[in-house]
């Protein structure tokens, strides 16, 4: 099954095309790194894939569903680069991560035993336990997105989306990071739609790039990908 599916998408901001005609599908279970230069389309993308931007024309369909109609949202994880705004603010990593169910409680509902299993399990699978009761602004950078991941988790999502999630984090970080990703993408088998401009690093992770580039450049296999981008450069 196509875990999102672009036929014949155009979409342009004033005096601004982004998109003409573009046809894409990407599978349930895939690694997919998204690359571009500034202004290629690369957020536009993903909000056109959460449906926070319709296109002009065309349609696009996550699991089958229309994006407009889509029923299921619990099942797309998203993690924004740099999402924390205030380091001083005095909330654990455990709280944080729990809060990743909260969107799908009834109103007046508190967490409940189930909910507390995918929290624990959330933990476990990005490896933050041994923190998970610190103030995350005491965490470094690469430990403030694996909780991040982790809240995500903890809706039990099939896909995660996420904006250059290694911005502003160290070579170490940043590969532990795409090692967590290939983890979940692999033991889990969770789709990740990633937005990066660290090809080198990730292309070691990633089973696929999408290159924008006016539109649709390039799709297919990461690897070579990254060799012909190492000899052009």
């Amino acid at each position: 099954m196509n875990a999102f599916e672009f036929t014949n998408v155009s979409f342009s901001y004033p005096c601004h095309p982004i998109f003409t005609n573009l046809n894409l599908a990407i599978q349930a279970g895939d690694f997919v790194a998204v690359v571009g230069g500034n202004g290629a389309g690369k957020s536009t993308f993903l909000k056109l894939c959460v449906g926070a931007l319709s296109p002009d024309a065309g349609e696009i369909r996550i699991f089958g569903d229309l994006v407009k109609s889509f029923p299921n949202w619990h099942k797309i994880g998203y993690v924004p680069q740099n999402p924390l705004r205030d380091r001083a603010f005095p909330i654990t990593v455990a709280e944080v991560i729990a809060m990743g169910r909260i969107p799908g409680l009834p109103l007046g509902r508190s967490l409940g035993q189930l909910d507390r299993q995918a929290i624990q399990k959330a933990i476990k699978l990005t490896g933050v336990e041994t923190f998970q009761h610190k103030l995350i602004g005491n965490l470094s950078g690469g430990q403030q997105q694996r909780v991040m991941v982790a809240r995500a988790l903890a809706a039990e999502p099939e896909t995660l989306i996420l904006d250059e999630p290694t911005a502003g984090i160290d070579a170490k970080g940043s590969q532990e990071f795409y090692e967590l990703l290939c983890k979940l993408n692999q033991e889990a088998n969770i789709t990740i739609l990633l937005v990066t401009h660290d090809i080198d690093k990730v292309a070691p992770y990633a089973g696929k790039v999408l290159r924008l580039d006016q539109g649709l450049s390039y799709y297919g296999p990461a690897e070579p990908f990254r060799l012909k981008a190492a000899t052009l450069s």
